[in-house]
């Protein structure tokens, strides 16, 4: 910087702005490329801590990949020889491949990643294994690549389409609500009285209090708030394991009911025209 002496020269003053124990360079280093929102880490997080990590040590291996699915398939009731188990195998192998083999060198070779996702990460010097900071880092590097559904790679979407029809489990082509309890008592593992806490909620948040049949298209959209949405109040939070937490209120009610209502009845908006209405389509 500079600053003005009083006979009018000039002095040149150089500014550390950086305390040599803050290592610039190597906090740059440590960054992370990407990074998921605190709605986005905490649905992350349950998925890693309440269907994975069995043990609690913030640890997961493949086995405990096994298990988790294993326990889809033993709801749905498929049996080993089913076309619908062999695609749950599939989509096993690459979480595997995804979240606990090494990552492609692109990210591998840079610190922060061979920090958190390398063999060093937490001390823990065997390969084959993610740390839950691992395991949200790789997160954040997927969806930061991904907008829309059709972005997710292949494995995503057939998760998606996995999880409709283990919670649909009598292929009536819609999830019902007591389908949904079902799923959340025994798959997510929540007792009777957690379930009837929050069915009600999940199930409206889900179907837009009910306008909505929880059919496929409709979970597809829930699927993938579930993944890319960062901000509360989405039906994502209930694809898999529930919010421990109460949610807050949506700041405003959402009036869903034009959307069902035959484009005839439909009044045309007019800003100059006085109405009766109480919403307007947007």
């Amino acid at each position: 910087m500079y600053e003005k002496i009083p006979n009018g020269c000039i002095l040149s003053t150089w500014v550390n702005r950086c305390s040599e124990d803050l290592e610039c360079l190597d906090l740059e280093d440590e960054q992370p490329l990407a990074q998921l929102s605190s709605m986005q880490t905490d649905k992350m997080t349950l998925f890693f801590t309440e269907l994975l990590d069995h043990d609690r040590d913030d640890v997961i291996i493949d086995t405990d990949f096994d298990q988790f699915f294993e326990r889809l398939a033993h709801f749905a009731d498929w049996s080993p020889n089913s076309s619908e188990f062999h695609i749950l195998l599939e989509v096993k192998r690459e979480f595997i491949d995804h979240f606990i083999n090494p990552l492609p060198a692109k990210w591998a070779d840079l610190p922060y990643y061979r920090r958190v996702c390398g063999p060093e990460s937490s001390g823990i010097n065997i390969p084959g294994r993610t740390t839950l900071e691992g395991w949200l880092a790789r997160w954040a590097l997927h969806l930061s690549e991904m907008k829309r559904f059709t972005d997710l790679p292949l494995y995503l979407q057939y998760l998606c389409k996995i999880l409709f029809h283990v919670v649909d489990r009598t292929s009536s082509g819609a999830i019902t609500k007591p389908a949904l309890a079902a799923f959340y008592r025994s798959v997510i593992g929540l007792n009777a009285t957690r379930v009837d806490e929050i069915i009600d909620t999940a199930f409206d948040r889900m179907t837009s209090n009910g306008y909505l049949i929880l059919d496929y298209g409709t979970y597809v959209h829930c699927f993938t708030n579930w993944l890319m949405g960062k901000n509360p109040n989405g039906p994502g939070q209930w694809v898999l394991v529930p919010p421990k937490d109460s949610l807050p209120q949506p700041p405003f009610p959402v009036d869903y009911s034009a959307l069902n209502t035959e484009p005839a009845k439909l009044e045309p908006y007019a800003p100059d025209k006085k109405t009766n209405r109480h919403s307007v389509i947007v």
